[in-house]
């Protein structure tokens, strides 16, 4: 009898340990990184070699780390991520998305050539996880290797995700069918079905639409008002509410607000381009004090060849 409860409180425990880390990749799916670090510490208190806990630790660092501003902070958070992956290499090896955490980890380190190896190894173990094929694609973008992103993307038969990154590449080489490919994937009333679980890649999809039309001065206030409308994401709504009043003549509310969101979101590129959009066309006086908004927006996004472009037609005409 007295095996058969220490068998029973075994399985119980076990069930309950399951349990808690289902819970933990939840809270870390939906960005809830309080709560996934409580029970993952919750987990490794009973056991500190905890395979599963130590490698959603790795992730809950990573996640922190993308949010910090002080680059020297961030550079040791990715490289104490490497030296927890590191050390799960034995059991994890072969698992797809311990390669896939891993190449992410390294391509923030800077260290290229081993984050391919690391996107082929996820991508040999699953040749279904698209997430791989996405962020290899981005990654021979940012080195300026056009043709391999777009090779790999092409190799991918995917209903959206795989469709976007290539409308995005497309816009950014200035083929305006990118417009097209996105309204595409929103007109899809299945695509929008799934996309309602999804806000995030939705929220995307929809400023895309928006951003891709104004570049191509297309007129766009139908677009602002349903990304004004549908996004929930909060920098996506603000830009979209300063297109707003660009397109309403409204270019000093345009101005407040922009400001407004530069001082909120200082690392991200959009209300930096639009005040140099702005200033740009006052400039009566020839300051040129645009200059310096373009810049930062080049800086905040040195991978969008559009905003490089731009600097460049700039710099040639000085």
């Amino acid at each position: 009898m007295r095996f058969l409860i220490i068998i029973l409180a075994f399985f119980l425990f076990s069930f309950s340990n399951k349990e808690v880390k289902d819970r933990i990749y939840l809270e870390l799916s939906k960005n809830n990184l309080y709560e996934a670090e409580k029970l993952i510490y919750d987990v490794l208190k009973e056991n500190p070699y905890d395979t599963d806990a130590i490698f959603a630790k790795s992730i809950l660092i990573l996640k922190y780390a993308e949010n910090l501003n002080n680059k020297n902070l961030k550079t040791k958070k990715y490289q104490e991520v490497v030296e927890l992956l590191n050390s799960l290499q034995k059991k994890l090896n072969g698992f797809y998305y311990y390669h896939y955490i891993k190449a992410i980890t390294l391509e923030k380190l800077g260290n290229i050539n081993d984050a391919i190896k690391e996107y082929d190894n996820c991508i040999y173990y699953n040749k279904k996880f698209i997430d791989a094929y996405i962020s290899k694609a981005m990654l021979f973008w940012k080195i300026g290797n056009i043709d391999e992103s777009y090779r790999i993307i092409s190799l991918v038969q995917d209903k959206y995700k795989v469709k976007m990154l290539k409308a995005w590449f497309d816009y950014q080489i200035k083929d305006q069918t990118s417009i097209q490919t996105l309204q595409q994937i929103l007109d899809n009333p299945l695509f929008y079905k799934e996309l309602l679980n999804n806000r995030n890649v939705l929220n995307e999809l929809y400023f895309q639409i928006m951003w891709i039309r104004h570049r191509f001065n297309k007129d766009d206030l139908y677009w602002i008002e349903q990304n004004k409308k549908f996004n929930t994401n909060d920098y996506y709504f603000s830009i979209s509410s300063a297109l707003y009043d660009l397109y309403t003549k409204n270019d000093e509310g345009a101005t407040k607000r922009l400001i407004s969101i530069i001082s909120k979101y200082p690392d991200k590129p959009y209300a930096y381009f639009l005040m140099y959009e702005i200033l740009k066309k006052h400039d009566v006086k020839k300051t040129k004090n645009y200059y310096y908004f373009l810049k930062k927006a080049v800086e905040c996004d040195l991978y969008n060849l559009d905003f490089k472009n731009q600097l460049k037609k700039e710099e040639n005409n000085e």
